[in-house]
């Protein structure tokens, strides 16, 4: 279903950046081929071995960092990618991407990218509440940036990270053309 595409998964410092291990391994199963970049956060929550071992790309996380194979028509990973998917997405980074601040290697590939963003976040609900927050996720979506919600979305959880199925069917929707007539 999504053969032949390739996605660049960004990695911010939440909680459920575990749950990238699986969100990997069904893209993969549906054919992608996942690129993956980290935030020097994020490695607090998940080890870039265990991402690196599900993707079978190389995982990139510092913005200055030598290339780990050299390629002679090398192009940054989000330039070449389909579909930019951060998740989790936390309140740093989207205040990153909503303001074009370009300071990690994450926050560059938004601004250098030209596919479409899809964003799943997960931020603390106290925090997500903010003006501040509120103001970055509005201007975001002005911008074009696909968020995928919660499951519970217009009930209880806006802010929480909506899980793996809810994203791969995102996903599948921007990736996958509908049937032509």
């Amino acid at each position: 279903m999504l053969n032949g595409k390739t996605i660049t998964l960004g990695i911010t410092g939440c909680s459920p950046a575990i749950k990238c291990l699986d969100l990997i391994r069904e893209l993969k199963q549906l054919g992608a081929v996942v690129h993956v970049i980290m935030t020097p956060n994020s490695v607090s929550f998940v080890t870039p071995l265990l991402v690196q071992r599900e993707s079978g790309t190389p995982i990139q996380i510092e913005q200055f960092e030598l290339p780990k194979a050299y390629d002679t028509n090398h192009q940054a990973v989000s330039i070449k990618s389909n579909l930019l998917l951060i998740a989790p997405a936390s309140a740093n980074t989207i205040g990153k991407a909503a303001n074009g601040i370009a300071d990690n290697l994450l926050s560059t590939g938004v601004l250098s990218t030209k596919s479409p963003i899809m964003m799943a976040t997960h931020i603390n609900p106290t925090m997500y509440s903010k003006a501040s927050v509120q103001r970055n996720v509005a201007q975001l979506k002005e911008d074009g940036v696909i968020f995928v919600a919660h499951p519970d979305a217009q009930t209880k959880y806006p802010s929480l990270f909506p899980g793996v199925a809810a994203i791969v069917e995102a996903v599948k929707k921007v990736l996958v053309a509908p049937p032509q007539m």
